[in-house]
């Protein structure tokens, strides 16, 4: 994935404004999982934790230091950070449980993550095209119960997904159908890679969306500027959950 990720994925304004009104207060920040850097603020120390060496050397943003290492082991000392982030990393993590820990035991105040929710609907294109990814995200991705259950109180909000989504991950094309047919932007949506055959699916898209059959289908969507495809905000504030 990481040899084309900053062409596909980068920050989309909309979204960075719905994460970012829930760092507000942060005095430090750690984002986990960091990739390249997206959605990191400015006006406050940050540090980023990325495990893959390829990610570390295309961050745009060198001002920020960065340290090659795993979510389940962070390589700092008790109660460094005010906050900490993550943005759609948590199904890379091998050992959810240690991560969490860890995020617990570096941060004092709040932590906050954008995942996706096993529980939701599918859209379009995992409904009616790859249903195999679906099943796949459904699998991989924690359950909103899971973070209850670790963490207690948590506080869940929908990201909405602008029609022009800058970031390319799998829902930010919704409005863009013909987005999916493009390699490049399949090589920067990790399921993408874990699915087995995906020549049919792309084979019924485009003629689905030559036909005119997709446009049909998906009218109604194509009047909204924003959507819900399952996508969440979560925020946890670890004052109260370090007594759990």
């Amino acid at each position: 994935m990481g040899k084309n990720y900053t062409i596909g994925r980068r920050t989309d304004p909309y979204i960075e404004s719905q994460i970012h009104a829930k760092l507000r207060g942060a005095s430090s920040l750690l984002n986990i999982g960091a990739g390249t850097g997206s959605y990191e603020p400015s006006g406050m120390m940050v540090a980023a934790v990325e495990p893959s060496e390829e990610m570390v050397g295309l961050r745009y943003n060198s001002a920020i230091p960065v340290w090659q290492a795993q979510a389940e082991k962070l390589p700092f000392e008790d109660e460094c950070f005010s906050h900490s982030m993550t943005i759609l990393s948590m199904h890379h993590w091998h050992d959810r449980d240690k991560a969490f820990a860890e995020i617990k035991r570096v941060t004092t105040d709040r932590f906050v993550a954008v995942t996706w929710d096993p529980d939701s609907e599918p859209f379009w294109l995992t409904r009616d095209y790859f249903p195999e990814i679906y099943n796949i995200d459904k699998n991989i991705l924690p359950r909103l119960s899971e973070l209850e259950d670790t963490f207690g109180n948590v506080d869940v909000s929908v990201l909405k997904i602008p029609a022009n989504c800058a970031d390319g991950f799998l829902a930010a094309y919704w409005k863009r159908p013909e987005a999916y047919l493009d390699e490049l932007v399949r090589a920067n949506i990790s399921t993408f890679a874990k699915i087995k055959n995906h020549h049919e699916g792309l084979a019924k898209l485009q003629s689905d969306i030559r036909s005119g059959m997709w446009e049909s289908r998906n009218s109604e969507l194509l009047k909204a500027e924003f959507i819900d495809a399952g996508y969440r905000l979560i925020t946890i504030e670890l004052s109260s959950s370090k007594t759990i």
